[in-house]
């Protein structure tokens, strides 16, 4: 066991934490939608995080990064999440010949000694690191793609079956790993892979990846988000609030704090301190939060007023009419936390607004540590201006090679973006701090 490694706890004011994972991480969408949770839940928290992914890299390819990407920013977790690439998915077809079996088994082993060492050298060089492992996600290859470009080439367009079999052996072994070290280890891939049959059921077509069969879109990692955070226990609360109309009192007040509460022309009238905000979610994941349970289990925003006459109700918070309900319906609770007029869900999405246009950001800087990853030990790449005669001259070219040119130009000046980085997570946080807002429960006409 890894000393001080368990992880089944939420992030705390402080922390950095260091997504550490191939290109499912370094187009980071999962990894910011968990960012969004924490802006909002915990608007009070200082926490940094920080991507690390590179796509087309592996447990054993990560090891050479692990100065650069890891042990640099001193982190308090580490997420570890590679697989995706360790499988040899180019091992699996409709054939069966024993060289294949033989490659096969060996991406397996050579995944699970990979994965020990690279987290034994995690640990040595981030000490204070505590750390969470993620299993692989699926690799589609029940599905019939309808949005494959014309002009589509190379692996991506074969599919290669039994992949997804092998990702879900390599699952099992990271659920063990984390027993055994002490770490938390989430499974990502039960819960994609039951929601993909399910839908598949009733719809062929459908995917929760791109048409490569590998890369999740938004729905798959807003999953692997919500899978996460559960795992972690985070509160589930935004706020709970209960009024009696009657007595004009509050009866209960969690994460919030209520006062000048007031009758009105039949009905109540309140202001609301809420200490977090409700958790803005893609839209391409809105028709699910249901299925998922994520409302009850992340994102509640509770509302209860007894003692209202029967009648229906118009709720308007800041002068925008949010919702309307019985009396009974407002005396049994209501979520208002995915209720788009209300102005805490408007705030909520300008924080998610503002976090994925540093995640661009972040991940254009991934593609520059691509280069760096893919060419070190070749050239020298901290010498610019050699990097770029080099490749010239090799003519280079292919996935790694169309990040140079990026590399050239903005390497230089890579401290100054990651220092503008961190202004602009000043920023969100200022977007994300709760107001002062004014309830007005009223009767509607007969």
């Amino acid at each position: 066991m890894l000393a001080g490694k368990s992880g089944a706890e939420p992030f705390r004011d402080g922390d950095t934490v260091v997504f550490f994972g191939d290109s499912i991480t370094h187009g980071g969408m999962y990894y910011k939608y968990i960012a969004d949770f924490y802006r909002t839940r915990y608007p009070e928290r200082k926490i940094r995080f920080v991507n690390s992914g590179i796509g087309g890299d592996s447990a054993a390819g990560a090891m050479k990064r692990i100065p650069e990407d890891v042990a640099e920013y001193d982190p308090t977790w580490v997420v570890f999440h590679f697989g995706m690439n360790d499988v040899d998915r180019g091992a699996y077809s409709d054939k069966s010949a024993s060289g294949l079996l033989r490659r096969r088994a060996a991406a397996y082993d050579n995944y699970c000694r990979n994965l020990d060492a690279l987290v034994r050298k995690v640990a040595e060089a981030a000490p204070r690191a505590k750390f969470i492992y993620l299993t692989p996600t699926i690799y589609d290859d029940t599905a019939i793609p309808t949005n494959m470009p014309p002009n589509a080439t190379g692996w991506a367009t074969v599919n290669q079956r039994g992949c997804s079999v092998a990702l879900s052996m390599m699952a099992g072994h990271v659920l063990e790993k984390a027993a055994r070290d002490g770490a938390l280890g989430i499974d990502l891939y039960t819960p994609l892979q039951n929601y993909l049959m399910k839908r598949r059921a009733n719809e062929p077509h459908f995917m929760l990846t791109r048409w490569d069969r590998v890369h999740p879109e938004g729905l798959g990692h807003s999953i692997m988000a919500w899978t996460f955070l559960k795992a972690q226990g985070v509160d589930s609360v935004v706020s709970d609030i209960a009024l009696d109309a009657n007595a004009l009192s509050v009866s209960r007040s969690a994460n919030a704090e209520v006062s000048d509460v007031a009758a009105i022309d039949g009905g109540i009238a309140f202001s609301v301190l809420e200490k977090a905000l409700p958790c803005p979610v893609d839209v391409a994941a809105t028709p699910v939060v249901g299925e998922f349970g994520f409302a009850e289990s992340l994102n509640r925003e509770m509302l209860s007023v007894a003692g209202l006459a029967p009648g229906r109700y118009e709720l308007s918070v800041d002068g925008c009419a949010v919702g309307e309900w019985t009396a009974d319906e407002l005396a049994g609770s209501v979520n208002l936390a995915l209720l788009g007029a209300m102005p805490q869900f408007t705030q909520s999405r300008s924080v998610f607004d503002a976090n994925e246009r540093n995640r661009e950001t972040e991940r254009v800087l991934r593609n520059h540590h691509s280069a760096r990853w893919a060419y070190s030990g070749r050239t020298d790449v901290d010498d610019v201006a050699a990097f770029a005669k080099w490749i010239k001259e090799k003519g280079e070219k292919g996935h790694f090679a169309k990040f140079v040119p990026g590399y050239v130009e903005y390497w230089p000046h890579y401290r100054e973006v990651r220092a503008g980085l961190l202004a602009e997570q000043e920023k969100v946080y200022a977007l994300a701090r709760p107001r002062l807002r004014r309830y007005r429960i009223v009767r509607k006409p007969r």
